[in-house]
């Protein structure tokens, strides 16, 4: 037979004096009615004046409840119920209170001097009983472990929420604060008097205080409930808010007793609402401001264009210039933009070999970023249409630097191309740049035109440039999506793509309509446009021979389409209005950047079904 498990002194001890732990009585209240008529029995029964119900813990006795003793409270070591915890017997008129395991938790005591005689057995077994009947009493007492957990859960909540309680009595006209209110508004915790709800009025912001007492008692009046948000200063100048929630009892007449309320500290929240109204209305401003500058260079374009082609073709890639000042910007969070990101945006895609800029890293603030970008992009159409980049030998070179000022001066070169004339009259280009760009940098804007080709100069103020951004990791940064059909690939063979079918996949109505209408014209056949991404899954087995789909089809992604398309063998364009890993990548398609022209789009097709 195998033997039993050895347990040491030290555990059994350490698991008893944790069972008496777990019944939740010790420092607790005494002298329960429920132990109490267990107590006088037991004095009554010997005749005897002292009594108890005791537990044993380390190094104590608690009397739950007693008759007789002076405390509650005694040291352990010479105690009668230490005796019989120790022996685990019963000792003179001391019998154990055990558990439902058996350990020993303390014992039913009766002692002192007026006993009629040595006690019968009968009175032993009757205090074996009692002792017994406590033991019962004391597991009925005991916490239920499912609601200590849902009061801790609530507990935890309730410090996580930043909430306090507090409980006004009406009939004493006190207010009870809890330790976790006091922590949330410096109110001293305890009962105070309420002196008719002014303790509580008093720590309200002064401009504060007669809206939420006028709709307190509104809302109390209607419903016996209330609700509000109000400001409290604190000692340092600063504010912080509080919401308010609280409900009105009444007794069996109708009258208020008790007023029990919750409040909680809302200060996050607030700052965060304060930051979203001023984003919001931070995006309005650039908004309307966008669509005025866009107004303003249609406007200007149209008036200096000979034909309605040479229009859109001008606007169209002014647009351009402006989404990639727009990307510069977003991905520094619209603090601003490097001068040389926006040298290589406006530069790095016409002619990588015969280009080069150089200068010193300097940041540029939003509005001096979206204006230089729109100047290099004039200066770079001019260069290829008519000046340096017109021929395979010529050079443009851009370098710039600090000025003593504190601003900065930037110069435009053209080497290697046609001799440079100056214009008859002032195109829109030059208007920009002298005018334009100069007032937005504070600063000046003067072209030059030389036999050995093109030169301008261009001036910032101090107010043009701002801090640098702080640096973020290098795994941090976002994977930039590579635009692989840029304005300069919008020439394709005359009657390409006459005769394809096409699948155009597009949230946008207006952008759809457009780009079904220059197709068309270019001799495409339309099979179906699609704006959602369930729409477009069910015209994937239509009959086509290319699909341009939008990456983003109101919030969810056009993988999906591209996925079937890819495993039916059929070639796709990507259209796309963002800077970073938003569109899908991982797809060997040509991708095309948002605003984009009918040709671009007409190029990449042409591109991927081999007819470019």
């Amino acid at each position: 037979m195998q033997d039993a498990p050895i347990v040491s002194d030290d555990r059994q001890e350490a698991d008893r004096l944790g069972a008496v732990r777990a019944l939740g009585v010790l420092d607790g209240p005494v002298d329960d009615p429920r132990f109490m008529r267990l107590v006088r029995l037991a004095a009554r029964l010997f005749d005897a004046p002292k009594a108890a119900i005791a537990l044993v813990d380390e190094r104590r006795v608690w009397r739950v409840a007693s008759i007789g003793y002076a405390s509650p409270e005694a040291p352990r070591r010479g105690d009668l119920a230490d005796r019989v915890v120790v022996t685990g017997a019963p000792a003179d008129l001391a019998s154990p209170i055990r558990d439902d395991q058996g350990r020993v938790l303390g014992a039913m005591v009766v002692e002192g001097p007026g006993l009629h005689g040595p006690a019968s057995e009968e009175d032993r077994q009757a205090l074996e009983d009692l002792a017994h009947m406590a033991a019962e009493a004391l597991r009925a007492s005991r916490p239920d472990t499912a609601r200590m957990l849902q009061t801790e859960r609530l507990n935890l909540a309730i410090a996580a929420a930043s909430l306090g309680e507090f409980e006004w009595d009406f009939r004493r006209d006190v207010v009870r604060v809890s330790p976790r209110l006091a922590k949330i508004t410096n109110i001293a915790p305890g009962e105070l008097p309420a002196e008719k709800g002014q303790t509580l009025y008093r720590h309200l912001h002064p401009d504060d205080r007669e809206r939420v007492r006028e709709s307190v008692t509104a809302q109390l009046r209607e419903a016996d409930r209330y609700d509000v948000e109000y400001r409290r200063p604190l000692d340092n100048g600063e504010e912080i808010w509080n919401r308010d929630s609280g409900v009105l009892l009444r007794d069996a007449q109708g009258e208020p007793t008790y007023l029990i309320g919750i409040v909680q500290d809302i200060t996050e929240r607030k700052g965060q609402e304060a930051q979203r109204e001023s984003l919001v209305a931070e995006l309005d401003h650039r908004i309307k401001n966008l669509l005025t500058v866009v107004q303003s260079v249609a406007a200007q374009s149209a008036r200096k264009s000979a034909s309605l082609d040479v229009f859109l073709k001008t606007f169209a890639a002014r647009l351009k210039s402006m989404s990639s000042a727009h990307d510069l910007l977003s991905a520094a969070r619209w603090r601003g933009a490097t001068l040389a990101r926006i040298a290589a945006a406006e530069l790095g895609g016409l002619a990588p070999t015969q280009t080069r800029w150089d200068g010193p890293e300097l940041f540029l603030t939003p509005r001096a970023a979206a204006a230089l970008s729109l100047a290099l992009h004039e200066l770079a159409v001019n260069a290829v249409r008519y000046g340096s980049l017109s021929t395979e030998n010529g050079k443009v070179e851009v370098v710039w630097r600090r000025t003593s000022e504190g601003g900065f001066a930037l110069e435009w070169l053209e080497t290697g191309g046609p001799p440079a004339t100056a214009p008859t009259t002032k195109g829109f280009g030059a208007t920009l740049i002298e005018d334009v760009v100069g007032r937005e940098l504070g600063g000046s804007a003067r072209i030059t035109y030389r036999s050995a080709g093109v030169t301008a100069m261009i001036q910032g103020a101090a107010s043009a440039l701002a801090d640098g951004p702080p640096e973020e990791p290098v795994s941090a940064a976002p994977e930039r999506i590579v635009e692989t059909v840029v304005a300069a690939d919008e020439t394709i063979r005359p009657g390409a793509i006459v005769g394809l079918k096409v699948l155009i996949v597009e949230d946008s109505l207006l952008l759809a309509l457009e780009l079904e209408a220059g197709l068309e014209d270019a001799g495409v056949e339309v099979v179906g446009c699609a704006a959602e991404l369930g729409e477009a899954l069910s015209m994937v087995d239509r009959d086509f021979d290319v699909a341009v789909l939008d990456a983003d089809l109101n919030g969810q992604s056009v993988a999906p389409v591209a996925e079937i398309l890819r495993g039916l063998g059929r070639p796709f364009v990507f259209a796309t209005g963002y800077a970073d890993k938003a569109a899908p990548m991982g797809f060997d398609a040509p991708i095309v950047r948002k605003p984009y022209n009918v040709h671009q789009i007409a190029r990449a097709v042409a591109g991927v079904t081999g007819r470019a």
